[in-house]
């Protein structure tokens, strides 16, 4: 796999909270460009796709254009290095700045995996060789998580796994536990660290092996991932509930319709009493 080279998507999430929590954003968004290019100079190769999402829309960083022209750098850096940095920061700050006041609403980071494996399928389907892409898909996430797209981020890990996508997630702050199954659905890591002083230094050590270089390392066991399912009126981790039989919406009480698909649920009716036929 390391000869052939490696799709490496990257899923940024910039949605404002990292400017309202004071964390340093400038920081932040270096350890995401330099691990880009990190991946670029690894191997001639190797492939980049970024594509980052806050809570209003998603946008494809890397590559822009098709036919993008690169310009000479003066400053001694590689010209497709320089290029990724120019372009990855300047939609970055775009994004974070233009919607600086922000309601209090989660990152579409399931729309984003959705447009990476999107992307992935189509780099396949216009390969000139036909060969199966090795790509995988990591996921920067610094935002609190909801819950309120359960079901969506289901769907992409359950594709991921079937095209053989492994998804990383490299959490900042606390735990994220709807990403964390989906790291251990498709096959990839799941990592949290406290700081964003700390983050491009986990994501050379933890993201930057392939596939098949990682099963040589000694990486840190995997946490129990917790596959509690978030009820769809609250949004809250739930132990036991009530799942709608037609499109599998989880409620933690009873209610009488199903607000995704508007069945209606058959009420609970008196047990009938079987009256035995005489003979």
């Amino acid at each position: 796999m390391a000869g052939d080279g490696c799709l490496l998507v990257m899923v940024i999430d910039v949605h404002p909270q990292i400017a309202e929590h004071e964390i340093n954003v400038q920081n932040y968004f270096n350890a995401c460009i330099s691990f880009a290019n990190i991946h670029l100079a690894a191997s001639v190769k190797n492939t980049l796709a970024v594509i980052a999402a806050n809570h209003l829309e998603t946008r494809f960083l890397y590559p822009q254009t098709a036919d993008e022209k690169v310009d000479h750098q003066k400053d001694g850096r590689l010209e497709l290095l320089g290029q990724v940095d120019e372009d990855i920061e300047k939609e970055l700050r775009s994004m974070i700045m233009h919607y600086s006041k922000a309601a209090q609403t989660e990152s579409l980071l399931s729309g984003a995996l959705g447009r990476a494996l999107l992307y992935i399928k189509r780099q396949e389907v216009e390969n000139i060789l036909g060969k199966k892409i090795h790509a995988r898909i990591l996921v920067i996430k610094i935002s609190i998580d909801t819950g309120s797209q359960y079901l969506n981020y289901i769907n992409t890990y359950l594709t991921a796994q079937k095209i053989s996508t492994p998804i990383d997630v490299c959490v900042i702050g606390s735990d994220c536990g709807l990403l964390q199954q989906g790291a251990d659905i498709s096959g990839g890591y799941y990592h949290c660290v406290p700081e964003v002083s700390e983050l491009l230094q986990s994501l050379i050590l933890m993201y930057q092996a392939d596939v098949v270089t990682r099963k040589k390392l000694n990486v840190p066991p995997p946490d129990t991932v917790d596959y509690r399912a978030a009820c769809f009126c609250h949004r809250t981790l739930v132990d036991m509930g009530n799942v709608c039989s037609n499109c599998l919406s989880v409620y933690c009480k009873a209610v009488p319709l199903c607000t995704t698909c508007n069945v209606i649920f058959q009420t609970d009716r008196p047990l009938m009493k079987i009256v035995k036929k005489k003979k």
